[in-house]
């Protein structure tokens, strides 16, 4: 039998602190990504410490790397506060709890992991399982979130072809997210010195950088075919569930602004800004495309009485405390 908390919100103190520690971790990955593209990941050499001091040398890219480090332990404290605060109040809600407790775990394994990928001076398949973990995490604590702040109930029946369709354009984002990181740590990120095509003119490229670009860019194309297959059918669908339409557009746009960003990137010559900004917009989609996938098992928004429509993004439901 359904448990009817949990299709409610939980207490306004919780939903605050989970977008706090779901912000953070955007942070922390926003950073990891200024730290690839501006080749800070060996700012401190070594791992616990930077340098061998607590509190390191102030040039620049040990500061970026530094400033990585101190970002990653206040997200440490934030999981570590929610998964104590879940485990206190909120162990008969499955989906707060449990992915709350194991992101606790995966936040240990991804400190362990980072401190692996410097002593192995960032050997590329570390720096990608180190994206990997990173970017789970961010949809763990999506799923939390959104248990959080509307309750969510998985049930056979709410598995309809958006809530599939959807799951699946998030894990082809994820893919993209990986894609792009291997092009980075690889070093293709300026093999291709032109937009849609690589070099001179052409398409499809023998040498093995320009390949590893193109290889990006293609499944990009690809991702993005599913994407709007996705919206196209929320959109269909506004008339049920406008929020879920609301979000579908929202993260067609930032997908479109993602792309929009990696041509004015190549075009201007790779400049650090926008290839961080270009990192970040990628995790922006595909934490859109994992809330898509998870708002079809949460409560609709209320409907106002005069006009017929949602009235906003969370349901108003009295919030017991517990």
């Amino acid at each position: 039998m359904r448990n009817q908390l949990d299709t409610e919100p939980a207490s306004s103190s919780f939903r605050w602190l989970i977008l706090a520690t779901l912000t953070s971790i955007f942070v922390l990955v926003v950073l990891g990504g200024v730290v690839r593209v501006t080749e800070s990941g060996l700012g401190c050499p070594d791992w616990p410490l930077c340098h061998g001091k607590i509190i390191p040398s102030a040039d620049a890219e040990t500061l970026i790397e530094y400033s990585h480090r101190m970002v990653a332990s206040f997200v440490g404290v934030m999981v570590l506060a929610t998964a104590v605060v879940a485990w206190r109040r909120y162990r008969n809600r499955l989906w707060i709890f449990l992915p709350s407790v194991l992101g606790l775990v995966l936040v240990i394994v991804q400190g362990a992991l980072g401190g692996v990928t410097v002593l192995t001076e960032l050997e590329g398949r570390m720096v990608m399982a180190h994206l990997a973990l990173a970017e789970a995490l961010m949809a763990i604590f999506t799923l939390v979130t959104l248990a959080a702040w509307r309750g969510i109930t998985f049930t056979t029946e709410k598995l309809n072809g958006l809530a599939i369709l959807a799951a699946i354009a998030a894990l082809a984002a994820y893919t993209l997210l990986l894609t792009g990181s291997y092009t980075t740590t690889s070093g293709a990120s300026g093999a291709c010195n032109q937009w849609p095509l690589c070099q001179e003119g052409s398409l499809f490229m023998s040498n093995k950088l320009p390949a590893i670009h193109m290889i990006h860019r293609f499944v990009a194309l690809l991702v993005g075919l599913i994407i709007l297959a996705t919206v196209g059918l929320a959109w269909n669908r506004r008339a049920v569930r406008r929020d879920l339409a609301g979000m579908a557009v929202l993260a067609l746009g930032i997908f479109v602004f993602q792309v929009l960003v990696g041509a004015l990137t190549v075009w201007w010559g790779l400049p650090t800004e926008m290839r961080a900004l270009h990192l970040a917009l990628g995790t922006g989609v595909w934490v859109a495309f994992t809330a898509l996938a998870l708002l079809p098992y949460t409560p609709a928004p209320p409907v106002s009485k005069s006009t017929g429509v949602e009235t906003g993004p969370l349901p108003h439901l009295k919030v017991v405390a517990r």
